[in-house]
Formats: structure tokens, sequence, C-alpha cells
């Protein structure tokens, strides 16, 4: 049996979803802002590591060098971690299980003396996505409490990831005493962590000292953008 097809009707509402010149222009000034924002932000976190540098081999003082070197440290990392994620566009985003466990490895040669026996131990209980701007968001929080693991604790530290639909769950864990009791982040923390409290609470999260442990562990909630 022959069906027919009737006339189109130039008149009725086009069900075209091909994208028109105005969004590719779109698309293409929001990519080469990215890039120019990307460009900006490494060049000024190259510029801090290069004046910190300068000023700790100026300085007579062991401890200050030392202090130094760690900021100096936590930037490279920072560099590092913008350069992977901005290598690729927010709708295809990398692996984030295996971008983490990568700057996991890339902190554990920065911070840690080679010399010592601590371990960086990364755990993820499954792979994921996320785009750029989350990536670079949880990367500082981890490049943040890994640091401050390998600065104040002891032992191997420990990383360990739970995605979820709606949260990621960051637990950093190392074999110390823990925080003081009472310790108040907003209160007692530097500025490090209440800088690591303020990104999980803007995303809808929570930072948290875990208690019901024999060890230090800090458990990050980061909200994801729907």
């Amino acid at each position: 049996m022959k069906t027919s097809v009737p006339p189109k009707d130039d008149s009725s509402p086009s069900q075209d979803t091909t994208s028109s010149p105005h969004d590719e222009d779109d698309a293409a000034l929001h990519s080469m802002r990215l890039r120019e924002l990307h460009h900006s932000v490494h060049n000024g976190l190259n510029l801090i590591s290069s004046a910190l540098q300068v000023q700790a081999r100026r300085s007579g003082n062991a401890e200050v060098r030392r202090e130094l070197g760690i900021a100096v440290s936590r930037i490279e990392s920072l560099v590092r971690l913008h350069e992977h994620a901005y290598q690729h566009e927010p709708a295809r985003a990398p692996n984030a299980s295996e971008h983490f466990e990568k700057l996991a490895r890339q902190l554990q040669a920065a911070l840690v003396d080679p010399r010592s026996a601590r371990l960086l131990a990364f755990t993820c209980d499954a792979e994921f996505q996320l785009e750029a701007g989350m990536l670079v968001s949880l990367g500082s929080v981890l490049i943040e409490l890994v640091t401050n693991a390998i600065k104040y604790g002891k032992g191997d530290v420990r990383i360990s990831l739970h995605p979820g639909p709606a949260s990621i769950t960051m637990a950093i864990e190392d074999d110390g005493d823990g925080f003081p009791v009472p310790f108040d982040i907003p209160r007692d923390a530097g500025f490090g962590l209440r800088l690591v409290s303020r990104v999980c609470a803007n995303s809808g999260g929570t930072l948290s000292i875990d208690r019901t442990v024999p060890f230090t562990r800090v458990v990050a909630v980061i909200g994801l953008r729907a």
C-alpha cells in the first residue's frame, strides 16, 4: 500500500534543530573567552610562583624558605590542574576519577620528600565526568586538604572519592591524632580550610571533621550544578 506524503506547509513552524550561524558565533565567542581566561589565570599563577621563589632564595630563614616552598608547590599544582582541566571543553570533560588520581600523584611528587616513606593512596567508587569549572573547584579542594594532611598529619594520606547524582563526597585521611576538641572550622581553621569550607558551602555542600574514627579524617561534600 502506497502512503502519500502531504506537501510541506511553509507556514508551519520549522522543526529544524540545526544550529544557526548566530548560535555558532556565540559558541565560538564563549570558547575564545574561556581560552583567554585560562591564559590569564595560567600567567598570573606562574608570576606568583616566580615571585615566591625569588623571595625564598633571598630569605635567610629556613622556616620561611620551607613555607614559601610549600606555597610554590601548591601554586604549581594548581597550574597543572588548570592546564589539564582546560585542555577539554566542558561538553567533553575528561574521566574525572582518572584526572584526580593523576593529580594525587602530582601532589605526592610536589609535596612529599622523596626520602620519606609516606604515600598518597587514591580510590574512587566509579568513573565519572565533570565540566571544566567543577573539575577545577574540586581539584582545588583536593589540593588544599591533601596539603594540610601532608603538612600537619602523620603517616600515609588516603584520598577517597564517592560520586553521586547530586554531589561528590571527598574524604581525606591520615594517621594523625585528629583535630583538637573543640575545633570549629569557621572560627579555628586557617585560611586554607576556611576557603575549602566556603567552596563547599557555595555549592550546597559541607566540610566536616569525622570524629567517629581514631585518626584524622576530613570529609568534603561538593554539590553538583544542575
